[in-house]
């Protein structure tokens, strides 16, 4: 039966590439060879309709791709005389970023001493952005009094100084297409009514109350405040348990960075702001997730008519990975002579109509993974 040398994957593509295709991988060996065709959404694809969509040695190339047509779940769908079996899903997205729309932005007046944020508020987009910010023609630089947030694209000065007076231009690059916008500038000015007293810090900028991370991906949390005098911030768990070494802090304390994150690393993690005026606390629960991985997959089996066939397939992940089983890739259930339950399934009493390709799928909510294989049935001869 068909075997899957190469599966399809999640594809991010550039609105702007020069490149005017996308292709979706998928290589198969099998003996017949096998036939390949490719569903969107769950609805096939059809390359004789259209013709923007080819199957070139099982992968497939879109020309032209387009944003409102192409974008979704992609799943290659292998056959051959002995059966049937699909790839995992791809998902296919497009990376753009638009221009701001405003031309103008009306001015910001603050006191002397006081703390203040200038809203970047990115204009449409899809894929990952970064921020930065130009400060009368030249970039404004981080320090523990200036902080640009990586999540909303703002810009937060802790205690507003004279030399701060000017134009602020938000910068936007999507990380994906490289594509760069600049808002329109917002002008700053001191108000000549005084200056502002010292006062406690206000946590400005602080991480989500739950921050699901996966097993083995870089998490940053950030957190910034305003005050003066200028605050300074610290990290801590709140069970006591220090902070893992591998932990790196930037951005004078705004950023806490934990990579390759693990179970231990979850927990509740604190920022604490302080200076002589008092101190404030923001609170976050780090929680752990796991895509789920195979720890026992599936082995083609030939057996005589008339036995009782036995699988049994086991994946970990966190949640708890559940299981469904296809057979030529169709969703396959208890019934008669099928029993199944979670990653065992027992065939009793085999007829030659329960051969083909049977596909046992461990699914959380973070991902699906497949694992394939064969049952070939004997007939029994009389002598």
């Amino acid at each position: 039966g068909p075997v899957f040398i190469q599966e399809p994957s999640h594809v991010m593509f550039p609105l702007n590439s020069e490149e005017k295709k996308v292709k979706l991988n998928c290589e198969v060996k099998g003996n017949p060879k096998p036939h390949i065709r490719w569903k969107l959404n769950g609805t096939d694809v059809d390359t004789g309709v259209d013709f923007r969509y080819s199957v070139v040695e099982g992968s497939l190339l879109i020309n032209n791709p387009n944003k409102t047509q192409d974008a979704g779940m992609y799943q290659c769908i292998a056959t051959n005389s002995f059966g049937t079996i699909v790839s995992r899903e791809a998902k296919l997205r497009f990376a753009y970023l638009e221009n701001f729309k405003t031309r103008t932005r009306s001015t910001v007046s603050v006191r002397q001493g006081q703390g203040m944020v200038l809203l970047c508020g990115p204009p449409a987009h899809s894929g990952e952005l970064s921020y930065a910010w130009i400060f009368n023609e030249y970039p404004s630089y981080q320090d523990n009094r200036r902080f640009v947030s990586q999540e909303t694209g703002n810009l937060y000065i802790a205690k507003v100084e004279k030399s701060d007076v000017g134009n602020y231009t938000c910068v936007v690059t999507n990380t994906v297409t490289n594509h760069k916008v600049l808002g329109p500038p917002t002008p700053l000015i001191l108000r000549n009514d005084g200056v502002m007293g010292e006062y406690e810090p206000k946590i400005e900028v602080h991480f989500p109350e739950t921050v699901p991370t996966a097993k083995g991906t870089t998490v940053k949390l950030e957190c910034f405040a305003l005050g003066n005098p200028v605050p300074t911030i610290i990290w801590r768990r709140a069970d006591g348990k220090p902070i893992a070494r591998k932990a790196r802090r930037h951005k004078s304390n705004g950023i806490l960075e934990i990579p390759n994150f693990q179970q231990e690393d979850a927990g509740l993690y604190e920022c604490v702001a302080e200076n002589s005026r008092g101190k404030n606390v923001a609170r976050g629960q780090l929680t752990f997730y796991a895509q789920p991985n195979w720890i026992q997959k599936i082995n083609d089996i030939h057996v005589a008519i008339e036995e009782n066939v036995f699988w049994e397939c086991k994946a970990n992940g966190r949640p708890k990975p559940t299981y469904r089983w296809l057979k030529n890739g169709e969703p396959l259930l208890t019934r008669d002579r099928i029993q199944i339950e979670q990653g065992m399934l027992n065939i009793t009493i085999v007829n030659l109509s329960d051969a083909g390709m049977y596909q046992c799928v461990a699914e959380n909510k973070h991902g699906v993974i497949f694992s394939s294989a064969e049952l070939s049935v004997i007939g029994k001869w009389k002598k």
